[in-house]
């Protein structure tokens, strides 16, 4: 089973993630983590830095974590490589060209994902050195979530809550 946990930058997406690996039900599950932050310890810049190399290699690394792990657990979906493009191409940073490619490899994978939880923020944002602070630009990545949540052809669980009870619920959800 394959689950992917997509949202704007610091809304528990990895807090939920760490919570999961404890569950019995996930064990030996691949965990997928830390994407973009990959890409920034490579060198790149990430968020509304981010550029047409940026995004083609955050992309690639969502085909490789949904074709190459059978069961696994990510915090990151194409979806969000979608997002955060779709924002960098509004914003003039990446050309349509990466845009349609980023979209593109969104459609191949979005349907391999079983189930994918949203988590809308929250609470304010935590300034851990990597991710942008920028409220404003959270709340523009937000808006580009909701609309295109809305044209997936599947459906999207929203979590809400406490980190149980983000836990509790997709506990619920896949059957757990």
């Amino acid at each position: 089973m394959r689950i992917g946990i997509t949202g704007a930058q610091s809304v528990g997406k990895t807090t939920l993630l760490n919570a999961l690996r404890s569950e019995p039900m996930f064990k030996g599950y691949s965990i997928c983590d830390e994407v973009t932050r990959e890409i920034k310890q490579m060198g790149f810049d990430i968020n509304e830095a981010g550029s047409d190399l940026t995004q083609l290699l955050i992309m690639q690394k969502h085909i490789v974590n949904i074709f190459m792990n059978k069961d696994m657990l990510t915090d990151r979906t194409s979806l969000d490589g979608l997002v955060y493009t779709l924002y960098l191409n509004l914003a003039h940073k990446v050309k349509p060209e990466t845009l349609a490619k980023a979209r593109s490899i969104y459609e191949k994978t979005i349907t391999e994902y079983d189930y994918v939880f949203y988590i809308r923020p929250e609470f304010d944002i935590v300034d851990d050195g990597v991710r942008s602070t920028d409220q404003q630009f959270r709340d523009d990545i937000v808006n580009i979530f909701e609309g295109l949540i809305s044209e997936i052809p599947r459906n999207v669980h929203v979590l809400t809550g406490s980190v149980r009870d983000r836990v509790e619920q997709v506990l619920k959800t896949v059957g757990g």
